[in-house]
């Protein structure tokens, strides 16, 4: 089941990461040209630490702890990019410098650094969460014609939004798991699950990019 699961997973991120290569163009923003990086980078370390889990080499899970605050701030910053309004930009600017803060609180409470740290996913998972409620309503404060679904960081905040509820609660559940001697199949199929809801989320962001309608910012954003 976990070999199932990693090639699953493999499979996902390669085709996140093709089509944002084969769709990107000089003309995009940057903030879906950091997208694109994002998936690669991604794609990278995912394929880093199960590559020592096929070698049965030491575990290198604790990667984690490097690069979720690398990809929190990805998030953060593209969605601060995108975001039009100024009260929602300055909101997304908070947690861009609460970024930094929480990391240093979080590992001066919880020094581990050799194997995953738990508060500290937790913390990033729910940046990413308040950050894309954010994006949301940015999005709705919208006065123009332009539907939700025809903006590409919809489906990824979408994405985003599953991703990090599921993952905080399977966070907040798991020693009841190991308690109960739960199987960890099932605690595999539901990280499958949400894993591809999340870079389902990218891929459609990545296609609907594709005709290059892509909205500019206008001069003045509406407060």
């Amino acid at each position: 089941m976990k070999n199932y699961v990693f090639y699953c997973y493999d499979i996902l991120l390669l085709a996140c990461f093709l089509t944002g290569c084969l769709f990107v163009r000089k003309s995009w923003p940057l903030e879906y040209k950091l997208l694109v990086v994002l998936s690669g980078l991604t794609l990278t370390v995912e394929a880093t630490i199960q590559l020592s889990f096929f070698l049965k080499t030491q575990p290198l899970s604790w990667l984690y702890n490097f690069f979720l605050p690398v990809e929190t701030g990805f998030i953060v910053y593209i969605l601060y990019r995108a975001s039009m309004h100024r009260a929602i930009k300055r909101l997304q600017a908070v947690l861009l410098i609460s970024l930094p803060i929480g990391i240093g609180v979080s590992y001066s409470l919880h020094p581990i650094f050799f194997k995953l740290n738990e508060p500290i996913c937790i913390f990033f998972l729910f940046l990413e969460l308040i950050s894309s409620c954010f994006f949301l309503v940015d999005a709705l404060l919208d006065r123009s014609d332009t539907p939700l679904t025809s903006r590409p960081l919809f489906w990824l905040t979408c994405g985003l939004l599953y991703f990090c509820s599921n993952y905080i609660l399977m966070h907040a559940f798991i020693s009841y798991m190991q308690l109960k001697k739960i199987s960890e199949n099932y605690y595999l199929l539901n990280s499958l699950i949400t894993n591809a809801c999340m870079y389902a989320g990218f891929l459609a962001c990545f296609i609907s990019l594709r005709p290059a309608k892509i909205r500019q910012r206008p001069s003045g954003s509406i407060a």
